[in-house]
């Protein structure tokens, strides 16, 4: 699992929201809602950190990449592909850093703490008990088999909408990003 305010906070997102959240895309013929976002994991979006840089512009100047993707199904179980993972290195010892499960993590007692405009779940720990997530570096996917599908509360705007992957990836600098692909069963 990893925080949203890992990511930064809500006054500093122009420094780590690169992209989106995008609209929902009906996927899967139709049984799941996906939308996406790109943030700079380490809040350097080019155009904040340096306004005049064209040559950078579009990319997290470090080259560091996390990737959410918000699921809203009604499928009643689901098995969940990401694939295309260039710059994925799975942390073995603290996985929930690198992939996983995007939690709310909002501080009701200090909003400046806060990141209330990212994707994630807002979850307990006993919904995703029975989910699992395989990874397999060879060909650079993980697979989650999500075999009952949660039912999550809302959260503030696009929070807590449904099942929030995340992936992290350490792509360089500049051009092209490889952004993950993604597919359901």
């Amino acid at each position: 699992m990893r925080g949203a305010s890992q990511n930064g906070v809500d006054s500093i997102a122009p420094f780590w929201n690169l992209a989106g959240p995008t609209s929902p895309i009906p996927r899967h013929g139709g049984v799941v809602a996906l939308e996406t976002q790109i943030v700079c994991t380490h809040q350097d979006v080019s155009a904040a950190v340096d306004n005049t840089d064209a040559t950078d512009a579009g990319t997290c100047l470090s080259g560091g990449y996390t990737f959410l993707f918000q699921i809203q199904t009604t499928a009643p179980s689901l098995t969940i592909t990401l694939g295309n993972l260039v710059g994925f290195t799975p942390l073995i010892a603290d996985p929930g850093s690198t992939y996983g499960v995007a939690i709310c993590d909002n501080d009701p007692t200090n909003p400046q703490a806060s990141n209330t405009l990212q994707l994630c779940t807002t979850v307990s720990g006993t919904q995703l008990s029975n989910i699992t997530a395989t990874v397999n570096k060879k060909s650079a996917k993980i697979t989650v088999v999500v075999p009952s599908i949660p039912s999550f509360s809302a959260g503030v705007g696009k929070q807590g909408q449904g099942l929030t992957l995340v992936v992290v990836t350490e792509q360089g600098a500049g051009h092209p990003i490889s952004v993950p692909k993604i597919s359901f069963k």
